[in-house]
């Protein structure tokens, strides 16, 4: 395939750009149910991770919950690459541009490279620093630096993954990054049983175990979806003697989009980090069943991840090939489907809470709390829904600076705001905390749906 050879003009929209327009229907269900998929299983890492450290302790489960709060912290860095690369490639596959979509993908592996040694240098040196600040106990602590050791080596692997797969989403392939992420999930679950609890002759590491594995399987990931990339299968392709010198009009217009999501991700995860302090002082048991309840839901939120990627891609392939009327269709379309689907999740979560927390724990206290904050969530559904999937489409526009400044208002006001006074004036405990969390979900509900109505979006430049 030559990156030199002009298109047609009638090749020039992507195979998806056409299947929106004729079958908007199918065109969502093929970007979104393999992105459901994928998310689905990558959340096994760490409900694996909790699984089996939680035959270790309370402390353990506490060490893993706040190990991968600092840890998606970490990433937040990441998500002005990540955006910027997904939203870039999707305008530029949509308008035909090859040779511009190969470079996006090349500059921004680059940069992804350099971000994730410094997140690794700085967690190596400084393993426990971000528990003691989330408030951990020293029981917590003394379980959970090895586990932060080895995350800190996974976040290079985990940030060449991520990369890899924005590149193929925006370019219209799901279908890739969730093979290669099944791939990781098995060898996740595998290499835990081995590491965490001495098997096969091999060490039993404990919590640093669930570490150590998750490292090795996301090696593994990195490389495939590396080798799919370099052999240039699915349309984005790298090459070894291309130029590796920083491209800085495409570096800009990757950060142009990407500085404003990685802004939303850090107002969102830094307004987590305040949350978890908040919990910590509500004691260990209390943590768990926060964490328990996080697991099981992190389940239910996959579809939105889903079909906001369906949606980020069609409302930014459509843009790129100029035809604006598809791209809204296609984003309300995916938002209706998106909330028929997590609200049938819902009603599950509602009538099967207990015996699904049961399944990690069997600590009474844990189980009794962490139900009855699941079924607070169920209720959510609907408006998680909306919200997830209107910010996809928004950010497949490059409208990521409203998303931004939406996230942020709504998270640190309705769920952080809400999280002190119910739990810390009105002592309503873990309940309390989840309340505060459905009033922002419902929040963004509302920011996100009306701006993508008005249809601002439509005259953004990418």
């Amino acid at each position: 395939m030559s990156d030199t050879s002009a298109a047609p003009e009638g090749e020039r929209k992507s195979r998806l750009a056409h299947q929106s327009r004729d079958n908007l229907t199918r065109a969502v269900f093929l970007l979104a149910w393999p992105v459901i998929v994928e998310m689905a299983l990558q959340s096994t890492v760490g409900i694996a991770d909790i699984a089996m450290v939680g035959r270790l302790g309370p402390a353990a489960i506490a060490a893993i919950g706040l190990g991968n709060q600092i840890y998606m912290l970490a990433l937040t860095v990441f998500a002005a690459v990540r955006t910027g690369t997904t939203v870039l490639v999707a305008r530029l596959t949509g308008a035909g541009d090859r040779i511009g979509a190969n470079r996006a993908a090349r500059q921004s592996l680059l940069l992804a490279t350099y971000i994730s040694l410094l997140l690794m240098v700085l967690g190596l040196v400084f393993p426990a620093a971000g528990l003691r600040l989330l408030g951990a106990g020293t029981d917590v602590v003394d379980v959970g630096v090895g586990y932060m050791r080895w995350k800190a080596v996974s976040a290079v692997f985990a940030i060449i993954l991520m990369t890899c797969t924005g590149i193929l989403r925006g370019s219209g392939d799901t279908l890739t990054s969730m093979y290669a992420n099944t791939t990781v999930n098995i060898l996740n679950i595998a290499l835990n049983w081995v590491f965490i609890f001495g098997n096969l002759g091999m060490p039993a590491m404990g919590a640093a175990g669930a570490g150590f594995s998750t490292m090795l399987a996301r090696a593994v990931g990195a490389a495939i979806m590396l080798a799919v990339l370099l052999k240039g299968s699915t349309g984005v392709r790298l090459k070894f003697r291309d130029d590796n010198r920083p491209h800085f009009e495409t570096i800009r217009r990757v950060l142009g989009v990407g500085l404003p999501a990685a802004m939303e991700q850090l107002f969102l995860r830094g307004a987590q980090v305040f949350f978890t302090m908040i919990l910590t002082g509500l004691g260990t048991n209390i943590y768990a069943a926060h964490q328990i309840a996080l697991r099981a839901d992190s389940v239910a939120f996959m579809p939105g991840m889903g079909f906001a990627v369906a949606a980020t891609t069609l409302v930014g392939q459509n843009l790129g090939a100029n035809q604006p009327a598809v791209a809204r269709k296609a984003g309300f379309l995916t938002i209706y489907m998106c909330i028929a689907m997590m609200s049938t999740i819902g009603v599950f979560l509602f009538v099967f809470a207990v015996p699904i927390v049961g399944f990690f724990t069997t600590e009474p206290e844990v189980i009794v709390e962490g139900a009855r904050v699941m079924r607070i969530m169920a209720f959510a559904m609907p408006f998680m829904a909306t919200a997830r999937v209107a910010a996809g489409a928004l950010r497949g526009a490059g409208d990521t600076r409203y998303v931004m400044w939406g996230t942020g208002a709504s998270i640190w006001i309705a769920r952080l705001g809400l999280a002190y006074v119910f739990v810390q004036w009105l002592d309503w405990g873990l309940v309390g905390a989840w309340m505060a969390m459905f009033a922002d979900h419902v929040t963004r509900a509302l920011v996100f749906g009306i701006r993508y109505y008005y249809g601002k979006w439509q005259d953004i430049r990418v």
